[in-house]
């Protein structure tokens, strides 16, 4: 029998409207530099992989192993919009939509985090990509873990942000699911609606709490980028990926670097769980960011900038 999962994974609850004003200056200020300022049509392209369209953002070169970006259960590339300017300023930076997320093409085979996998091995072919620090989101994380141990000397290391999906039994992907489709069916579904509720800070404190510690501090367009992803057609495959996942025993086996990042204040994913994998990783350290949520790479982009890159200079 399946071990039975919490409807609510985490104790973290949503913070105040009010609670905004004490965030301090680092919360939702974009780093330099600025993701606005760069021509994002120049650096997309699509590539072919099982027969079906991948899109992707590739931007920047340099010496080093390159940073390859994986968003989370109902993200795109987007995801990372306030990170790919500064890491791509010293590394090649690459971010993909998964296979049925954003503008890719649902696979032909059934979603699985292991076929995920499998995917950046194809993407790193086609892009002659031979070394990778792979830095996942979330449900991401899971497919980070997955590279690691399926691709040891492709993936140099790993970054995992508010890792999901790594079988630790009492993980349950039902409150980000029910996030993601409430989004889709009030008024947050049609652009006219989302920009309507964006405009609004009682609103949009209440449609994105659950996913941000302090939404009216993220700025709108922003938001914009990463609710763009809404309604995927891979959504209910994925939550099936990832209730399916069965990583925990082989996690043990990942020898390479792991830098995990989480907010204390997550409401999706308990913050026990990921310092429960830090113990379990072999190589591995924790950083906790204070008063942050779900996605501390948008929430805190300048400080989550810094240990990244800090990181992949040490490995």
């Amino acid at each position: 029998m399946p071990p039975r999962r919490r409807i609510l994974s985490s104790t973290a609850r949503p913070a105040t409207l009010a609670a905004a004003a004490g965030a301090g200056a680092d919360y939702g200020r974009s780093d330099e530099p600025d993701w606005r300022a760069l021509d994002w049509r120049v650096h997309l392209r699509a590539v072919t992989v099982g027969g079906r369209r991948v899109h992707l953002v590739d931007v920047g070169s340099g010496a080093g192993p390159a940073v390859l970006f994986i968003h989370g259960l109902g993200g795109r590339w987007q995801s990372w919009i306030e990170n790919i300017p500064r890491v791509a300023a010293s590394h090649r930076a690459v971010a993909f939509d998964l296979p049925g997320f954003g503008r890719s093409q649902l696979p032909v085979e059934p979603i699985t985090i292991e076929a995920y996998a499998a995917v950046i091995q194809r993407l790193c072919d086609l892009l002659e990509l031979e070394s990778l620090v792979v830095v996942g989101n979330s449900m991401g994380g899971a497919v980070a873990i997955a590279a690691a141990l399926e691709l040891p000397e492709l993936v140099r290391a790993t970054v995992l942000v508010s890792p999901a999906a790594i079988s630790l039994a009492d993980f349950n992907p039902a409150p980000a699911a029910a996030v993601l489709a409430a989004l889709s069916r009030t008024p947050l579904g049609s652009p006219q609606g989302m920009h309507s509720i964006l405009r609004r800070s009682r609103a949009r404190h209440l449609a994105f709490a659950a996913l941000v510690r302090h939404p009216t501090l993220i700025a709108t367009d922003t938001l914009s980028e990463l609710i763009g992803g809404r309604g995927a057609p891979g959504l209910a495959g994925a939550i099936e990926a990832m209730l399916a996942t069965e990583l925990g025993a082989s996690v043990g086996e990942v020898s390479q670097p792991v830098l995990i990042v989480q907010g204390r204040e997550d409401m999706l994913v308990p913050l026990r769980l990921s310092r429960r994998l830090a113990d379990e990783l072999p190589n591995a350290r924790l950083e906790v960011l204070e008063d942050t949520g779900h996605l501390p790479m948008i929430e805190r982009p300048a400080r989550f900038n810094e240990l990244l890159l800090d990181f992949v200079a040490e490995v």
